[in-house]
């Protein structure tokens, strides 16, 4: 089986710090999602894989926070596979008013955290890839919308629509290679190429357009080769971006 690595997109700004030099950047992770417990549980038991219904894992897992919680507020530090986490108390007291309330009210208690033993290493070989040249924009691809099964950058739904957002996806220009391009993870092979004036609906910031019926089971990574620039002439080579995140197509446990 092969190794999932993280694959986060990055936007660079400039370093507000001193010691930083002129030419440095500070890299911010771009979030593919936010997600409550019961989203985390959802994808979880999408396949039925796992043998466990969502009614039963969610109810484990919430006895499973709550003691987590009544652990931590007696005081006691948990060891969890993604980490550590140890009570603690911000702020210091004046010894010789370590009685009187008002000095202890500046306290707080909270939780410090550190990265546990199997979450480095699930990190350690990550993918990163910059969203685009600081001072200028390029062709990227933020994010892919699947209708049928409404989720992000996850799956794609034979026949359903597809909804991409990112940078200079117009298809201005003539060259008969521009257009959306279905590409195998494992391969790297162009399983389908969906030409320019094909698309539903084209902008520089959004693609919408129909997955093909037949496109095949399996992981794919969308490629995306437009001429767009911030002008309104075309370049005279078209660009190309490989999207890093793989969208499973089909039923992930028959892949």
């Amino acid at each position: 089986m092969k190794k999932k690595r993280a694959q986060w997109q990055v936007k660079l700004r400039r370093s507000n710090y001193t010691v930083h030099k002129e030419n440095e950047f500070v890299a911010q992770v771009i979030l593919a999602g936010s997600y409550e417990m019961d989203d985390v549980i959802a994808r979880i038991t999408a396949n039925g894989s796992n043998g466990l219904s969502r009614e039963i894992l969610r109810a484990a897992v919430g006895q499973l926070m709550d003691g987590i919680i009544d652990c931590l507020m007696d005081g006691i530090a948990v060891n969890l596979p993604i980490g550590r986490l140890t009570p603690a108390v911000s702020g210091i007291w004046q010894t010789q008013r370590r009685f009187d309330s008002t000095v202890r009210a500046q306290n707080e208690a909270f939780i410090n955290y550190s990265m546990g033993p199997r979450l480095r290493k699930a990190l350690a070989d990550p993918l990163l890839d910059a969203v685009s040249a600081v001072g200028g924009r390029r062709l990227h691809i933020f994010s892919v919308e699947d209708g049928a099964s409404q989720t992000t950058n996850e799956r794609l739904t034979p026949g359903g629509m597809l909804i991409l957002h990112g940078t200079m996806l117009l298809m201005n220009g003539d060259l008969p290679e521009r257009g959306l391009y279905f590409i195998n993870a494992e391969t790297g092979e162009a399983v389908c190429h969906i030409l320019a004036e094909k698309l539903s609906i084209n902008t520089r910031s959004k693609i919408i357009t129909l997955i093909p019926h037949d496109l095949p089971a399996g992981r794919y990574r969308l490629r995306i080769v437009s001429q767009c620039t911030t002008s309104p002439r075309p370049m005279k080579q078209a660009a190309s971006y490989t999207m890093a995140v793989e969208l499973v197509c089909g039923e992930e446990g028959k892949i």
